[in-house]
């Protein structure tokens, strides 16, 4: 029973070593041919569109990408109402000449020419009003353009750290995997002269599948975030390289120059448009009730039959006996309440998230404030090569070595994502307030 258990254990031993050797042969080159064909386009190359930082990027985003673009056009069609508002009433021009009879057995008689000239005058000032009307939406759609651009840049900045934060993960990954090949040879020569035993070797190998494995998934990731950057800096080809300058480190917000009480909540787009929107409807109160006052229309008539030539002057203008705008006064006037609502309801939105973004972003400055002065990443990494050294010379067994490669893993991994989450926190700070161009602070 004992040589059949001893037999079996020695079968699952040789299947295993020989199915990881497999393995490795297929994962043995984090950059190989087959794995660069999947990723092709994403970060090589050094032609115009490689190796941009933010500036750049948004510079050329806000120049070439067609949704802002077309937002944008919603300007120049806000200033085509304000012209068309200007304009006054036009004259018209009535000619007219008689000369057939009424009844078929009646004479012609004489020819009867006539000229009219009509010309309606803006008693009320519906005109001016209506002006000023236009130039209120003209400012509300800038201030509705302003906060599109907001969210444009938070949504491109975001993408632009989570592509360095993927590029970091990477670097590391990558790192480990040449480690862990180094390693792997050397356990499978101290295996073979019978120093160690292949289990060693074979646990050595699923690390590295494992690590293999992150790596490869955030080489997928960073294909994904670099499709976003391409949707929003408007770069369709995607056999152009792309890839962003700059790499995941700390700065704190003091020496960004950013302070975190200096923000006045009524500088929000958002919050601008909504009220010049709502005194918007308030003018257009005042243009309806202008406008229940019709245009008093002046006229000239010239009246030419035969010998006679008369010319005389008339006037007109609509009684408003019954429709006076009351609906539409009474329309605007609700609709100037509910945009109120509106503006109260935003401001307190607006509150609520500049709090929320300004406690995250202390949370998280905080925390790498103390990484920073506890050395955390150099310390930890000391650790590790101690470790590391004391495996290869035989001194430390397997089980303490992988501890330490795990724990240098997931510290350098979770100090990446805090450096990400702030910097995700930090532009939420400035996308809250309204401030995000540098120049701002």
């Amino acid at each position: 029973m004992k040589d059949q258990i001893r037999n079996l254990a020695l079968a699952v031993c040789v299947f295993s070593f020989g199915f990881l050797g497999a393995v490795e042969n297929t994962i043995k080159d984090p950059n190989s041919n087959e794995q660069n064909n999947l990723f092709a386009g994403e970060d090589s190359g050094d032609d115009l569109f490689s190796r941009w930082n933010l500036e750049e990027l948004e510079a050329f985003a806000v120049s070439s990408n067609p949704l802002y673009l077309k937002e944008k056009q919603n300007i120049g069609m806000a200033r085509g109402d304000i012209i068309t508002a200007s304009l006054y009433y036009n004259p018209v021009v009535n000619m007219q000449q008689q000369f057939m009879g009424a009844k078929s057995n009646s004479g012609t008689g004489l020819p009867e020419t006539s000229v009219i000239y009509n010309q309606p005058f803006d008693v009320s000032g519906v005109i001016p009003q209506r002006e000023k009307v236009a130039k209120q939406e003209f400012m509300a759609t800038i201030a509705s353009f302003n906060d599109f651009d907001r969210l444009f840049r938070l949504r491109l900045r975001q993408n632009f750290w989570t592509y360095l934060y993927v590029t970091e993960q990477i670097t590391f990954q990558k790192e480990f995997l040449e480690n862990y090949q180094d390693l792997l040879d050397l356990t499978k020569l101290r295996a073979e002269k019978g120093d160690i035993s292949f289990l060693e070797y074979d646990r050595l190998t699923l690390e590295r599948i494992q690590i293999d494995r992150e790596y490869r998934n955030a080489r997928i990731l960073r294909a994904q975030v670099v499709k976003n950057l391409r949707v929003l800096i408007g770069i369709a080809d995607t056999k152009i390289p792309l890839k962003v300058k700059g790499r995941l480190e700390f700065i704190s917000t003091k020496e960004f120059g950013i302070d975190l009480n200096d923000f006045d909540v009524e500088n929000r787009p958002d919050l601008i448009a909504l009220k010049l929107r709502q005194q918007r409807e308030r003018m257009n109160v005042e243009l309806k009730k202008r406008e229940a006052i019709p245009p008093l229309t002046l006229g000239m008539e010239y009246l030419n039959k035969g010998a006679e030539n008369v010319t005389g002057l008339y006037a007109t203008v609509p009684l408003p006996m019954f429709d006076r705008k009351q609906g539409e006064i009474l329309k605007y006037e609700e609709s100037h309440k509910k945009l109120g609502f509106e503006v109260e309801a935003k401001r307190n939105e607006i509150t609520s998230e500049i709090s929320a973004a300004i406690k995250e972003l202390q949370a998280r400055e905080s925390q790498l404030l103390e990484y920073k002065q506890f050395n955390l990443v150099n310390k930890n990494k000391e650790v590790q090569e101690k470790s590391r050294l004391a495996y290869v010379r035989g001194a430390s067994n397997l089980v303490t070595f992988l501890e330490a490669e795990k724990t240098y893993l997931n510290v350098l991994r979770s100090y990446y994502e805090i450096i990400y989450l702030y910097y995700n926190a930090l532009e939420s700070f400035r996308a809250a307030v309204g401030k995000m161009d540098s120049s701002d602070y």
